[in-house]
């Protein structure tokens, strides 16, 4: 099973995530090997998808919420947390900065097992974004992004459910649309939740897309290529150490 602690530490004010730990969720748990989150990396930060699950994993799962990435989060930083949760939180750092949004409504579950499950699966369903979706979807709109500067950013996610209870749970792709302003692009994931074969909510997820261009297939190739040698390397250092 999951445990969120492994990679966020949680203090009596908040939480924090070294570098360590959210390079290690973002390849080894979500399968994300975006090189932002490459220890020592000039650009890191921490994934949305970690502090997306953090939060689920800290407060609960709600029948609706709604995180609003503001800023990239650094490693080490302090950010704090409220006691209890009101319909809308600003979440921000020891420095007051603005780091996320995170509102909130109807029923509560604090049921581990669920919440678990529930981040597992929204965390595998992500990490299937690039290639397998967003490729398909930039061919299909003859844009691509930077090949020197491949950057995607999570907006924001939302989840919508019926209830707070289930088995053996599973996320499906429901549509995925792609909205281009000029060398902008915002990205939209709508997916489905089930419990074994019954539906019990539905979810969302916005990414951001810059430097944008004309699709061409040999610079999406070697993007896709590149990213597939990052999998490979990180792989064969996780299956020597074990």
């Amino acid at each position: 099973m999951l445990d969120i602690g492994n990679y966020a530490t949680f203090t009596e004010r908040g939480m924090k995530f070294s570098q360590t730990q959210a390079s290690q969720f973002a390849k080894g748990v979500a399968g994300d090997f975006n090189p932002i989150h490459d220890v020592g990396g000039k650009r890191f930060c921490v994934p949305g998808d970690l502090l997306f699950a953090a939060l689920l994993s800290h407060y609960g799962v709600y029948q609706q919420i709604h995180v609003d990435l503001v800023t990239l989060v650094n490693a080490d930083v302090d950010i704090g947390l409220p006691n209890e949760l009101l319909a809308e939180n600003e979440i921000r750092d020891c420095n007051d900065r603005h780091l996320l949004s995170l509102n909130v409504s109807g029923d509560n579950s604090n049921d581990q097992t669920f919440v678990t499950s529930l981040i597992m699966q929204y965390v595998r369903f992500s990490g299937k974004t690039f290639p397998d979706v967003l490729v398909k979807l930039m061919r299909e709109h003859n844009v691509m992004i930077n090949p020197a500067r491949p950057l995607v950013i999570y907006k924001d996610m939302s989840l919508n459910l019926d209830r707070l209870h289930g088995n053996n749970l599973s996320l499906t792709l429901d549509e995925a649309t792609i909205d281009i302003d000029g060398k902008k692009g915002k990205v939209c994931l709508q997916f489905i939740i089930k419990s074994d074969d019954s539906i019990v909510g539905q979810g969302k997820k916005n990414m951001l897309l810059s430097g944008l261009r004309e699709f061409d297939q040999q610079a999406m190739d070697d993007i896709v290529n590149q990213y597939a040698d990052w999998k490979s390397a990180y792989d064969g250092v996780s299956t020597s150490v074990l």
